[in-house]
């Protein structure tokens, strides 16, 4: 019967140990899936910024080539 009950607890001891690494397995996936998300992102934001500086240089362009060309017109006109 002591044999059995060793056996028993072994069994249960690897069995959580198999568990453990399991688990070790899976937040070592999920931390790497989450850097990963980070990163892009990270990669997502520079480019939002990047365009809308873009967008506000060419509005800028827009509006002094628009007020030239009202300038151009009024003047003659």
């Amino acid at each position: 019967m002591e044999e059995v009950s060793d056996i028993t607890i072994k069994e249960r001891l690897v069995r959580m140990e198999e568990r453990q690494v399991q688990l070790y397995a899976m937040v070592e996936k999920s931390m790497a899936s989450f850097g990963d998300l980070a990163n892009r992102v990270s990669s997502l934001e520079a480019l939002k910024h990047r365009a809308l500086g873009m967008i506000a240089v060419i509005g800028l362009g827009t509006t002094m080539i628009w007020e030239w060309v009202k300038e151009s017109f009024h003047g003659k006109g």
